[in-house]
This record gives C-alpha cells, sequence and structure tokens, in this order.
C-alpha cells in the first residue's frame, strides 16, 4: 500500500455502523446493502477497491461492480431489490402444485407443456419469486 493510501485509511476511519450512514434519504435493510454503502463511502473516502475488498471481506470484482452501479444509476442503485424472494415458501407449495395440475393452458400458454420457462414465468407472476442463473 503506499503512502498516500496509508494516510487515507488512517483519516478516514471505515464505517462501523448503521449511525454512520445517518446523511442517506432512506433506511438500509439488511447486511448486504451495508455493506455496499460502506464500500461506496471508502471509495469516497479516497480508498483503493483493493483496499475496500480487503475491509470488507469480499472480492475486488464485487467492489467493482458497486462502484460502477454507483457510477451508473446513482447511489440508491446500490440498495436491495424490493419485493424479490429467491425461493418459495413452503406455505406456497400446495397452491404450486395446483398450478402446475391446471397446466399452462389455463395461464394463457398455446399447450399443456410444462417447459422450463413456462414454468420460471409461473414463479415469477403467480408467486413473486425470482429465478437467477448463474
Amino acid at each position: 500500500m503506499d503512502t498516500n493510501q496509508d494516510v487515507a485509511m488512517a483519516t478516514n476511519e471505515a464505517p462501523k455502523n448503521l449511525e454512520d450512514f445517518a446523511g442517506l434519504p432512506f433506511e438500509l435493510k439488511d447486511w448486504r446493502e451495508e455493506r455496499r454503502f460502506k464500500a461506496w463511502k471508502l471509495r469516497e473516502a479516497g480508498w483503493k477497491q483493493s483496499d475496500i475488498a480487503r475491509e470488507l471481506g469480499v472480492s475486488q470484482a464485487a467492489v467493482s461492480r458497486w462502484m460502477k452501479s454507483a457510477g451508473d444509476g446513482g447511489v440508491k442503485s446500490l440498495r436491495s431489490q424490493a419485493n424479490k424472494r429467491s425461493s418459495l415458501d413452503v406455505i406456497h407449495i400446495p397452491r404450486l402444485a395446483e398450478c402446475i395440475n391446471f397446466g399452462p393452458v389455463a395461464f394463457g400458454f398455446t399447450d399443456d407443456q410444462w417447459t422450463r420457462d413456462r414454468f420460471i414465468w409461473l414463479l415469477k407472476n403467480k408467486f413473486d419469486v425470482e429465478i437467477w442463473e448463474e
């Protein structure tokens, strides 16, 4: 680490908790969102992305994505996506089985064949569940 970065790190301590984000026009939702905002605050304080990654225990690629997102869409783009669930609640499984038994035609498709895309559509539109692919 170069001398300038040592000075920046010594004078600009990493944010430690939610109180460090009191100036934001919204409330942080969870630890992931808090971590992204910590990265943003450190970057504004002059920290290098590699040092931010090390401080927060994430990859430099993650920090780079967050900074690009904030640069393209503003600070609010670092927020967690609202109303997105990554898994189906157990209480919805009987309703999902019922929907599958109705068949795709009941949902406006032209034939009664369930495909991967149709199933993803069903989860998204009837259960508000997003499917992420690696």
